[in-house]
Parts: structure tokens; sequence; C-alpha cells
């Protein structure tokens, strides 16, 4: 039969590649000549190397039939043999086979029926390799050989991973005022002072260097919700609410709630895209240390995507940490200002949108992201919307032993909210005060 490849897997589920000068068919899979099948009678790899420059692989031997990779749904000549010539096998057949070879060696999609969808090349951003970590250690050793050994080059694809774990999915630090004022981010990212309190933005301790008063961490929203769409484990679930309703008055998911309905009626562009993200944002605060020690407060704040199904709506891997706002006081109404940043890529996603590519239909699309709802508890309520939920006025309105006989307050659409709150100052722009008819017209605190 001549030289013929044989691959075998070791424990940690890698290919390693050998080759044998008589190998035999036993079951589809190629053996060692030995009886025992226990010696591994494998010539080295050199031996290999210079056998394959010298004569170079069987003649004609493309579809792989003497490796168990025998597919039998395809239709073969009636001289068809297992392990026989590849003549013998249908060009048709012989096409498919060196394609799925190749599919195989570079790329890793599953199938998918896409109707009238037309495929697309991932973009730049969107594509990842199937490389053995075999693969990627030798060129790393052939790097060494090749380029300068003053250069520091990771020495194999543990290191070289650790060393570019961020780059995917990155975090940023933030630097904040002192008292929360304001962020040192966009247009005011080198100004040396809060421009509202005027603290400063450094401290010079005694080595000389300056050192950030305080900061914040910040995990962009959109590399996060673009890899949705990049893992075949998440994209296949990215239309589950679409492609699952439930007849009338009967609710398992947000979608089938009345909001998420007059929403659709609302916006149906937003609707005509399946793919687009609805998510909710939650956010709450504890204390770290103990209540005797120095007050400190950790904000985090999250966000779920609801497009998945309901039990994976509340599982870890999709419920996003978007930013942790620490200090040694609640942040209270200025939380606006630790969120600038998320308010940005929520206006990006919502107006413009983001190319995103789709590994499930293998198509590039633009994906847009409305944020349907927020979920904490009262107090957080209150800081999150700015209606005041707790001090006096909270009190005078539940008094103990007082009968309360007026109606209940009247229940405002969104456009009729923003009408009374559109001309109030912004916290990023201005230093909170009470506005007129706080307290009697109004509980508004921002």
């Amino acid at each position: 039969m001549g030289l013929m490849p044989v691959f075998v897997a070791d424990v940690d589920g890698f290919v390693d590649y050998a080759m044998t000068l008589e190998p035999f068919q036993l079951d589809g899979l190629v053996k060692c000549p030995c009886s025992k099948c226990k010696c591994k009678n494998y010539e080295k790899p050199d031996i290999i190397k210079l056998y394959l420059y010298r004569n170079g692989f069987k003649e004609d031997y493309t579809v792989w039939t003497s490796h168990g990779e025998v597919d039998n749904s395809f239709v073969r000549s009636q001289n068809y043999v297992a392990g026989g010539s590849s003549g013998m096998v249908e060009p048709d057949v012989q096409n498919y086979r060196i394609h799925d070879m190749i599919r195989d060696a570079y790329r890793m999609y599953f199938d998918f029926e896409s109707g009238d969808h037309i495929e697309e090349a991932p973009n730049d951003e969107s594509k990842y390799w199937n490389i053995p970590q075999g693969t990627v250690d030798a060129v790393i050793d052939l790097m060494h050989e090749l380029v300068d050994p003053n250069l520091e080059i990771p020495d194999n694809f543990y290191k070289a991973k650790r060393l570019v774990s961020k780059l995917g999915l990155s975090s940023m630090r933030i630097d904040c005022s002192e008292n929360g004022c304001m962020l040192y981010y966009k247009d005011d990212i080198d100004l040396e002072s809060c421009k509202f309190c005027q603290r400063a933005h450094f401290k010079k301790p005694p080595s000389g260097k300056k050192v950030v008063v305080k900061a914040m961490h910040y995990l962009p929203l959109i590399p996060r919700l673009k890899r949705l769409f990049a893992s075949n484990r998440s994209a296949p679930h990215m239309r589950w609410h679409h492609e699952n309703r439930r007849l009338p008055g009967v609710m398992c998911h947000p979608s089938d709630g009345e909001a998420w309905k007059y929403f659709d009626r609302k916006y149906p562009e937003f609707v005509a895209e399946p793919r687009n993200i609805r998510l909710d944002l939650c956010s709450d605060g504890f204390t770290p240390y103990s209540v005797s020690a120095t007050p400190y407060s950790c904000w985090p704040v999250y966000l779920t995507p609801y497009n998945i199904p309901p039990e994976m709506c509340i599982t870890s891997p999709y419920i996003f940490l978007n930013c942790s706002i620490s200090g040694p006081r609640n942040p209270k109404i200025m939380i606006d200002v630790y969120l600038q940043p998320l308010i940005d890529e929520l206006n990006q996603l919502w107006i413009e949108g983001v190319e995103t590519f789709d590994v499930l239909l293998k198509q590039t699309f633009n994906l847009r992201v409305v944020l349907m709802w927020t979920i904490s508890d009262f107090p957080a309520y209150g800081m999150l919307s700015g209606w005041m939920t707790a001090g006096k006025n909270m009190k005078n309105a539940f008094r103990k032993n007082t009968v309360d006989r007026d109606c209940p307050p009247p229940i405002y659409t969104g456009e009729q909210v923003w009408e009374k709150v559109q001309h109030f100052p912004k916290d990023t722009e201005e230093q909170s005060y009470k506005f007129d008819g706080y307290g009697v017209a109004h509980n508004w605190t921002k």
C-alpha cells in the first residue's frame, strides 16, 4: 500500500501525527501491523518527513477512505470498496470530501439550514482559528530560531495566551473625581482637577510619582454582545424569543409580557431583525468589609440579554459584569456619573448599531440593542430613576395611624416623564441641587 499517515489522539485530545510503513485497515481504523497492537511500531517523524520529501503520498489518494472516514450517505459507484483507490469514488463525492477536510483544518462551523440567507466570510474581528496547541508551540519554536534571541517571545501556547488574554474582552480603568462629581473621560481625560469640586485628579506620594485619587473599572459591553454571535454555543439561542411564541395567557419568558409586546408594536423596524438584543440592568450595593470596619461600599452593575431561553438568562455566563463602583461612600444620585460609558455604548447600539458576524448563519449584520428594564431594590430604584424613595418626604407620605384617602398617582408614559424632566440639568454637566417644587409638586432629585 505504501506509506500512509496515522492520526493518534493523546490524553489531552490533541492530535499527533505519525506514520507506519505497512499499515492495514481493521474496522475502519489504521492499525499497527503487530497483532497485539501495543508496540506502537511507528517511524520517527524525521524519517517520515524524509520519505515524504522523496516520494510524496500515495498517488491519487485524495479521499481518506483508509482512515475510517467513509460516509455511507453519499452514492458511490458499484465497484467502490472501502480502503480502495479514490478513483472509484464519484467526482462529486471527491469534491465534497476535499472541502470537508479543508473546513475541518481551517474553520469550525456547524451545518445550518439557512434558507434564503447568503453565507458570508466573517469580518476581521470575528475570525477564530482551529489549530491544535502543539502546532502553536511548534510555530513559536520556529520563531525563536528565526528572530533575534533578544526579542521577548513567549515560550509556548499557554504563555502566549496569557499574554494576549485581554485583547478579546478588555477592561478599562477610568479615573474619577474624589467626590464622584465627574469622570476623567473623553474630553475631560487630561484635566488636573475636578471641574465641579476642584479636588485634585492625582496625589503625589513621597516617591514623586503621580497616583490617581480614585478610579472605577469598566468592562465594555459591545465586545461581549458580539461574542454571543461568534460562538456556536450561544449563537443558536439568540433567536429563541422569536422562534418560541406562547399562547395568549401563558407566560414563561419576558417576551410573553405586555411591555415586550408593546415595544414590538411601537418599533417594528427593531423587531424585523430577530437577532437584535433586549437587555436588563441590575445593580445593588454591598459592604465588602465588616460593619465595624471603615465604611466602604461596592456597587456592581450587571447586564443580561433576554433573547435567550429562560433557563440560560440566570446562569453566570450570560450575566455580564459591566462596571464596579467602589469607594468609602454610597454613590447615591451620582450613580449617573459612573454610568456614562455604559450610556454611551447603549446610545450607539440603539441609534447606529454595530457590525456583527453571526457564526450560525455565516452572515454579517447590523446589531442593535435596547435596554428594556432595570432590576433593583427600592433604594437602588430611587438612585437609578432619580425619584426620591427615602427621607422625610417618604416618611410624611407613610405616617403611623394615618389613613390616606387620596387617589393613586397617575401613571405616566415615557414621553410624559421625559417632558417633565428634559429641562433638568444633568449630573454630568452641573452639580446636583433640589429643583423647584421638590417635595411639593414632585420628588425628582436629578
